[in-house]
């Protein structure tokens, strides 16, 4: 496990998460978050060559194809307005989720600059959550 790994690891145990290592990857861990509007799947990643920490919250749900068009427009006027993160939307499949990341300098990432990333990241998930899943089962948010 590398230094990035190790710092998220240590942040996820102080900041009392229940975490899971995801296959024989040691730079994945799995997490869940539950919130006003929602629960979801949160993958945490190290890329340790290129130090870089990424965060994810998965949806949990996926767009339908007939909805596309409505969806991006969505994920279009959500990503504008946001100063950290963004929304991600794969165009074959709809999944969507949200991103923060950050370019780990020096040894790490410190306790309050992971809990940052990752608040922040769950509370725009749980924010956006009843735009998204209105699309999704109706076509308007």
């Amino acid at each position: 496990m590398g230094q990035i790994m190790e710092s998220v690891m240590a942040f996820f145990a102080r900041d009392d998460w229940d975490v899971r290592e995801l296959g024989e990857s040691d730079n994945v861990i799995q997490t869940g978050f539950r919130g006003d509007n929602g629960e979801w799947d949160c993958l945490a990643v190290a890329l340790e060559q290129s130090k870089f920490f990424l965060f994810y919250s998965m949806c949990p749900y996926n767009c339908p194809p007939d909805h596309m068009a409505e969806m991006v427009e969505f994920i279009h006027r959500a990503n504008y307005g946001l100063n950290l993160g963004n929304f991600e939307l794969c165009m074959d499949d709809g999944e969507i989720r949200f991103k923060t990341s950050l370019r780990i300098e020096g040894e790490g990432i410190s306790f309050g600059l992971c809990q940052h990333l990752v608040h922040h990241n769950v509370l725009v998930m749980d924010e956006y959550m009843p735009g998204i899943r209105g699309i999704v089962e109706h076509g308007f948010s």
